[in-house]
């Protein structure tokens, strides 16, 4: 699903460009895909270009059996995790979202360090998320394509990665902005914390903060969605214009470099963007919904993120 989205950059600071989140991941219920590596190569600056999967058919059931196949008699429990998580999109991860929402204990601090290669957050901390590209509709480009169908799962990449073999790669451009038109061009790439053929929402309270790396060449935009800035096709109850906003360290934008650096959101004092500074000082981590990294427009860009925790 493809939505508008215009960015928290100074530089775009307009109540007009009221900043609309990613699409939600894609809808199609799968399994937890485990097979191709993905990504190739790498110029300029030395990243990797993100590429087609380099084996394994989307949606391949895992060595462990079809999802679904309980090892405890507990129905739809796998031995790699929920089942229906598996596959083209990895949607549907539960069959519906929890009531109250899943949460984390302490010990339960990795996110995702990709190294099992597959398009599912790590399962522990009760998450069920899943990785997705996105972007809009006014000419931009991002490679690997976000998979509106759920046959073509995005998977990590395994070319100079972060501590160790596997790691996100993206590359694109994304088109220049229209400030006439109040138009602001986007492409990312996300996960949701929890999922249930839709984003649900996360309570993280156990948790300071969130770390990953990254390393590119352009600036990003941070955005830790929640219930509160999150529209309902994002897992939200927000509406009107400072919807989606999300928070970053400091509210702004992190430049990349070559280098891989480390990126640290802490919960108490990351901040919304300028333009929605109306919304709350400091996310709610009681109610995470996802996290996302998103180009501004104008760049052409190629970026690796890795190593993704709680502390």
């Amino acid at each position: 699903m493809i939505k508008w989205l215009g960015l928290g950059l100074g530089l775009w600071a307009a109540v007009d460009c009221s900043a609309e989140a990613s699409s939600p991941a894609p809808q199609t219920q799968g399994t937890h895909t485990t097979s191709g590596s993905g990504g190739s190569g790498g110029t300029g600056s030395g990243l990797p270009l993100a590429g087609s999967l380099a084996t394994g058919t989307a949606g391949t059931p895992t060595t462990t059996g079809t999802a679904g196949a309980t090892t405890t008699g507990t129905a739809g429990a796998t031995t790699t995790g929920t089942a229906g998580a598996t596959g083209a999109g990895g949607g549907g991860a539960l069959a519906a979202c929890p009531a109250p929402p899943a949460a984390g204990a302490i010990a339960d601090l990795l996110i995702d360090d990709l190294e099992d290669k597959d398009n599912g957050v790590a399962r522990v901390g009760s998450r069920t998320g899943y990785w997705y590209t996105y972007l809009d509709a006014l000419g931009s480009m991002i490679t690997p394509k976000p998979d509106a169908t759920g046959t073509a799962p995005l998977l990590p990449g395994s070319t100079m990665c972060h501590g160790g073999m596997a790691c996100i790669m993206i590359s694109g451009t994304t088109a220049a902005a229209d400030e006439v038109a109040k138009k602001y061009p986007y492409a990312g790439v996300g996960f949701d914390f929890s999922n249930a053929k839709k984003p649900c929402v996360y309570n993280a309270s156990a948790y300071a903060g969130i770390k990953f790396w990254a390393r590119g060449d352009v600036p990003i935009t941070i955005k830790l969605n929640t219930t509160a800035t999150a529209k309902a096709d994002g897992g939200g109850t927000c509406t009107g214009d400072l919807c989606n906003g999300g928070f970053s360290p400091a509210g702004a934008d992190v430049v990349l470099t070559a280098a891989w650096q480390q990126i640290d959101i802490n919960f108490a004092t990351a901040a919304p963007p300028a333009w929605a500074a109306a919304l709350a000082m400091h996310p709610d981590k009681a109610n995470l919904v996802s996290l996302q990294v998103q180009v501004p427009p104008g760049q052409t860009f190629s970026i690796a993120l890795d190593d993704f925790t709680f502390y």
